[in-house]
């Protein structure tokens, strides 16, 4: 909140003015982490991200969409303002206090699809898929609820700290979208250590799933799917040095996941790192593969375009260093309204009800927060 005669200003505070007067901002806070850390653009327009071989090494947040749509770019939000718990510089609030961006806000799309419809356009995707010998497409779903919306998001963002081995993030490009989430899945870290990045998937519900995890073979099919993909893009990159952990079971919400982890220790010019990210992305994780056919089966079958789900989001250093993470498990916030999107990997194993109740499973995640904030409304 705003302290007396403006002394100081909480994260929530900073969000909700930046939201009222329609500044660029964000906040996120890093797995394992307790920090939050929030940022904010006072002058000029969030400008287009032209890959890090051309950035100037500017502190910020980047936000990429699944594909470039007519509505969707990559875009840098740059840090004019930034700070961690509470801002106490007066000009720095005055400044954020007296900026006023005039964007007209995105409206919330077409009605989500049913239950029926769902399992029948899965149904389709899998007969697609054994017809031309597809190995996975990633087939999603929106979820609209009023239980949140751009008024309740700073509350929102701060009930989703309890998923606290997740990346927590809430970001506003005004007239572009503003959206929240809580990804487990890292896409790409890189400082002056190398590289870092993961192969998640396989989906099982933590409740009633005893352990240690024994994965169906579905479940296992479709992270080797993303596990070979992943390893075969970075041999390419780092011939020297690149480690590869064996598959272990991660926790994510409410729902377990198989994850591989890799390392190297190599360092790679702004070109290759550009080149690395336009390979990996998007993984057969929130895609499929083979990827370019995969990725037209999607904007075919799907309801809506995808817009920044299944994108990139997360913050870039002035050194250069960058923690980039998918935006899943994530939601775009409307007035009066919120869009989750959520997704199962169709494989010729899957079975389309099944499909229907992983994403029940993994909106769960925001959900959950969702009918707890609104019972705390109804209390009160």
């Amino acid at each position: 909140m705003i302290g007396s005669a403006a002394r100081f200003l909480s994260v929530p505070g900073a969000q909700a003015l930046c939201f009222k007067n329609r500044i660029p901002f964000y906040s996120y806070r890093l797995p394992g982490s307790r920090e939050v850390v929030f940022g904010a653009q006072l002058s000029g327009e969030s400008h287009l991200f032209q890959g890090f071989e051309r950035h100037q090494r500017g502190k910020g947040f980047l936000v990429t969409p699944f594909s470039p749509s007519s509505w969707s770019f990559p875009y840098f939000i740059r840090a004019d303002i930034s700070f961690t718990g509470e801002l106490t510089d007066a000009r720095a609030i005055a400044a954020l206090r007296e900026t006023v961006f005039h964007a007209s806000p995105r409206e919330c799309p077409a009605p989500d699809p049913s239950y029926r419809e769902y399992v029948e356009r899965a149904g389709e995707l899998l007969a697609l898929i054994k017809r031309e010998g597809l190995k996975k497409v990633v087939l999603s779903r929106a979820i609209t609820t009023t239980g949140a919306s751009i008024e309740t998001a700073p509350r929102f963002f701060e009930r989703a700290g309890v998923y606290d081995h997740a990346f927590r993030f809430l970001f506003s490009l005004p007239g572009k979208g503003a959206w929240t989430g809580v990804s487990p899945e890292l896409f790409l870290k890189y400082d002056r250590d190398g590289f870092r990045t993961v192969a998640l998937a396989g989906t099982l519900p933590v409740a009633g799933t005893p352990l240690p995890v024994e994965w169906p073979l579905k479940e296992q099919e479709e992270q080797r799917i993303v596990d070979e993909y992943v390893a075969g893009v970075l041999a390419t990159f780092f011939t020297r040095h690149l480690e590869r952990e064996p598959p272990v079971t991660t926790r994510a919400g409410n729902v377990y996941h198989l994850c591989t982890r890799f390392y190297s220790d190599e360092q790679l010019p702004g070109s290759e790192i550009d080149r690395l990210i336009a390979q990996l992305h998007p993984t057969p994780a929130v895609c499929g593969i083979p990827k370019k056919r995969a990725m037209q089966v999607i904007a075919d079958m799907e309801w809506q375009e995808r817009g920044y789900y299944g994108g990139l989001v997360g913050p870039v250093e002035h050194n250069g260093a960058f923690d980039l993470f998918v935006n899943i498990r994530s939601m775009e916030l409307f007035a009066g309204a919120a869009r989750l999107r959520a997704g199962g990997g169709i494989t010729s194993l899957s079975n389309p009800v099944e499909e229907w109740e992983e994403t029940c499973r993994k909106a769960d995640t925001l959900l959950n927060i969702v009918k707890e904030m609104e019972d705390e409304k109804d209390a009160r």
